[in-house]
Order: C-alpha cells, then structure tokens, then sequence
C-alpha cells in the first residue's frame, strides 16, 4: 500500500524535510515499481491511499496454468465461452473474411490456452486459417494441440512469452488474445509485439477482464488488472493502432459481465521497428 499526502506551501519552495518526502529514493524492490498491478486509489483530503499487487512473473503464471489446465474446458463450459467468442468474433472479422480466395488466414493467438479463441474463429471464418499459438503453460498447449486437430484447424504451437514474440515483422493477418495482457503491469509490451507481427491494416483482437463485481474476483484471483473501455483504448492507441473501438459481449451471457473486447488496426503505413527478424513458416 502506498500512502502519499498532498502538501501546499505559501511561498512556493517546500522546506527540505518535505522535498525530500515529495522525491522518495529510488528502490530497485519490484513490489514498488514496475512489476505491481493496480488494485484501487482513493484521496481522503490531503491524503492519497492507493494498493498495489505484485504480478505473476513469467514462470509463476505458467506454473498456475499448467495446474489450471485439466480443469480448464470445463470452466469455460460453464461459462458458456465458445458461443460468446463465435457471437463476438463473427462480428468482429466479418469485412475481413471473403468468401473467395484459396490463401488461408494467418493468425496469432497469443496466450492460446486450451485454444477456445481460435476454435471461435475457425467456427466463423469462410476461408481456411493456420493458427500460430503461443503460451506459457505446457499443460495448457498440449490441449490446444488435440483440440485444434479435432477440429480440422492448421496450427503450430510452442512456448513463448507475448512480450518476445518469435516471428518475424508484418506476416499475420488477426492477432489475437483472450485474458493475458491484463495479467502484465503494463500491457502495452505485448500489445507493441502484436502490433509489430501484424500485416499493415491486420485486425487486433484483445479480450480483458473488465470493471466488475465478476471482474474484481478475477483481479483478486489472478493478480490482474480490472480494465475500463478507456484504459483499453489507450493502451492500443498507445500502440500506434487506430481505429481503435471498445466491444461489449452480447447481453445476458457470463462474458459480459466478466469481459470487454477490443479492436483495432495496424496503420497501412505503420512501421514498427524491431532489432531482430525472427521468422515462422
């Protein structure tokens, strides 16, 4: 918890005591910087009381997932994920699914899971995909692969943390991701990575976890943030994407109250720079 008040003085140069309160030093302990998640902040008068979580580190969040997976679909089932994705996502991709063309769709699921956003997409596109998948959990990618080869989905998968991506510039053309990018303290590093593997004009496609009573037992669960549409927008804006617009889940279903989506598109004359080429086939 960080307490900090509010102080005013009448000749405009606070005493040294009170300069020094204002510039706190600097503290390398990752609980006080970047690796804490925002839970609340409140002013009381001259007083500011703000709580702050410590996220899951990379190793910690597949740990959690891997002993989540076996249980994993039948969660999902409850809360009726699969139609609320294909209801979402056929409204999502529709101008970008032609009926016609021989090519399949590239497409990024990026903290796949058990794949249940990637078998939504394949339900609702006209036209063959081959899904590149990317988690942190084994357990969990073990799944997708048996669910995606049920289902007829072209697909590869491997280990990999939605910060590094490891593909090469501009070669997909949806980007994709379900409940992830709200468990870093700033989303805006994975969001950077999605937009840079994106084709000019590719669709971005980001599910978080929303403001809510459901949302804050998720927030208190799974060490992540509560997001608001316009947290949201802003961070994809931040990205460089445009067009950039806040989804709701349709009316009566867990989702909603749960979940809030988001799209935007890559610029056609976007360029991301990168340091390194890194390639998928």
């Amino acid at each position: 918890m960080h307490i900090i008040r509010r102080l005013a003085y009448a000749t405009g140069t606070p005493p040294a005591a009170a300069r020094s309160e204002q510039k706190p030093k600097p503290t390398a302990d990752p609980r006080q910087t970047d690796e804490t998640i925002p839970v609340c902040a409140h002013w009381f008068g001259s007083w500011h009381f703000s709580v702050r979580r410590r996220a899951f580190s990379s190793n910690e969040l597949g740990g959690v997932y891997d002993n989540e997976a076996d249980v994993w679909d039948a969660r999902l089932e409850r809360l009726g994920v699969a139609d609320a994705y294909q209801t979402l996502l056929r409204k999502l991709v529709a101008g970008d699914d032609p009926a016609t063309g021989s090519r399949p769709m590239r497409v990024l699921d990026a903290g796949v899971g058990t794949g249940a956003l990637s078998l939504a997409l394949g339900h609702v596109l006209h036209r063959p995909m081959r899904v590149a998948g990317i988690d942190l959990s084994d357990r969990m990618l073990d799944q997708t692969g048996r669910h995606l080869s049920r289902a007829g989905i072209d697909h590869v998968l491997q280990r990999a943390n939605i910060t590094e991506l490891p593909f090469e510039d501009g070669v997909f053309d949806i980007a994709m991701t379900a409940h992830v990018l709200e468990h870093l303290p700033d989303p805006r590093a994975a969001l950077r990575e999605m937009v840079r593997v994106l084709k000019p004009g590719g669709l971005l496609i980001a599910c978080m976890t929303r403001r809510s009573s459901l949302g804050a037992y998720v927030q208190w669960k799974w060490h992540t943030h509560q997001v608001s549409p316009a947290q949201g927008k802003k961070w994809l804006r931040d990205c460089g994407l445009r067009a950039v617009r806040a989804v709701p889940f349709e009316k009566g279903t867990a989702c909603r109250k749960m979940s809030i989506a988001f799209t935007g598109r890559r610029p056609i004359d976007n360029v991301i720079p990168t340091n390194e080429t890194r390639k998928w086939n």
